[in-house]
């Protein structure tokens, strides 16, 4: 029953943003007076489809993906047909640059309309939630904020000069508007104001108080998930359990509890578990390698406050929503290129999203939007990267055109995305089998 509402959820969530994104390309091309040849969900062999028109409308074999083939271009179905023939007006080849360049930019845009209207849409409904907190409730060891002299029950009044009301104008401040910039904290501590930085170069990771080394006051660490199977499943441990202590000592973060269960493999441990009203212990031997099946997160317990918006203030805080992930997304894709990010751990495969899927859509319809809207910019910025075989890869290929005033020859475009398909195929062999290695 698991698998298959996994299975669901993930053909929900990838077959909605594929379908927006050739959307955008289709749309964008019968504007543009080309002819489109067909608009598939899915490559490989055609399964089922109507012909409408000049177009045949399918649902094709791998799901990962899709395409919409469009008259006279070499694009993933690498047909050259008409190459021998005269070019025609309703051809991609016979239409001006402006032209060529929104048809391979549209299903971008497209993605990134899409996670403005999901923002819009969670906002509309639920409004926010910021954390009313500005109190330091725990400080990870050897983090860049532990270096920098940090200590729980700080109060942090500025950063960067921007006054700090909520715990969420931290995160905001430190990893979209100041980004690029040293960190200078002013804080309180025993009646008294100090200054605290922390250089941007100590910052290893991208979005989260996790790579700041500072978590607010009134943070639990919940269980999300439980492996079948697997210490924690056996003794009865259940999703939205809190673990509130191992062995008397006080759990403040997932890195934390992590380690402590690694250092005591196949010991005996004691967990104090918080579910619902009721708080007891729990006896569990972690397994030989450091586990116990369960999968964690952050969870803020404290005081909060809402906001309602209508609809045009919900627009906006929508599309400051989608700037805020798409910045974080490019410095986390910085990240990557760099090495400052394993890439195993930086990239999720089909298994990994299905997963996240599920979990979001457990914790609620909006948390499922808000899954899929942080998954529509990452496949727009994916989709844009100037690579073989994807729009970014053609988008490169006419701007080169510009520059030269000709365009390439049909082989050497041909070879092109021969080679970005074969690079792009052995990279889905090598997520895939990280998805595996980490199931």
């Amino acid at each position: 029953m698991e698998i298959i509402k996994t299975i669901f959820y993930f053909a929900i969530t990838i077959g909605i943003l594929v379908l927006v994104h050739e959307f955008g390309h289709f749309i964008a091309a019968k504007l543009s007076k080309m002819k489109v040849e067909v608009f598939s969900i899915g490559f490989g062999t055609r399964l089922i489809g109507k012909k409408i028109g000049e177009t045949d409308y399918r649902i094709s074999a791998f799901p990962l993906g899709g395409y919409v083939k469009i008259a006279g271009m070499v694009d993933e179905s690498l047909d050259t047909g008409f190459v021998s023939s005269k070019p025609e007006p309703y051809e991609f080849r016979s239409k001006p640059f402006y032209q060529k360049f929104f048809v391979i930019t549209a299903g971008v845009i497209m993605n990134m309309i899409l996670a403005v209207f999901l923002f819009w849409a969670i906002f509309m409904v639920e409004g926010k939630t910021f954390r009313n907190v500005n109190e330091v409730g725990y400080v990870i060891p050897n983090s860049p904020a532990f270096e920098a002299g940090f200590r729980e029950g700080d109060k942090i009044l500025t950063l960067n000069g921007r006054k700090i009301n909520y715990w969420d104008d931290i995160i905001r401040t430190a990893f979209v508007d100041d980004l690029t910039k040293d960190l200078s904290f002013e804080v309180q501590r025993d009646g008294e104001k100090i200054f605290i930085s922390i250089p941007r170069t100590k910052i290893s990771e991208f979005s989260s108080e996790d790579a700041l080394g500072i978590l607010p006051a009134h943070v639990e660490v919940m269980v999300m998930a439980v492996e079948p199977g697997r210490p924690a499943q056996k003794i009865g441990i259940q999703s939205k359990d809190v673990i509130v202590s191992v062995n008397d000592e006080k759990i403040y973060s997932p890195a934390q509890l992590t380690s402590i269960i690694k250092s005591n493999a196949g010991k005996e441990i004691t967990l104090k578990i918080k579910r619902g009203d009721k708080i007891f212990d729990q006896k569990i031997t972690p397994d030989a390698d450091g586990r116990i099946g369960v999968q964690i997160a952050s969870f803020y317990n404290g005081p909060v406050k809402k906001e309602s918006y209508n609809p045009l203030e919900a627009l906006w805080i929508g599309v400051r929503e989608t700037y805020r992930v798409s910045a974080l997304t490019v410095n986390g894709i910085k990240q990557l290129i760099t090495g400052k990010i394993p890439f195993q751990k930086g990239v999720a495969g089909p298994i990994r999203i299905a997963k996240f899927a599920t979990r979001s859509a457990d914790a609620g319809f909006t948390a499922f939007l808000g899954f899929m809207a942080i998954l529509s910019i990452s496949l727009a910025f994916l989709n844009i990267f100037p690579f073989p075989g994807l729009d970014g890869g053609h988008l490169a290929i006419l701007v080169v055109e510009a520059i030269i005033r000709r365009e390439l020859s049909y082989r050497v475009k041909v070879a092109i995305q021969q080679a970005g398909i074969i690079i792009l195929i052995i990279l889905m062999i090598f997520v895939l089998y990280n998805d595996i290695v980490h199931f």
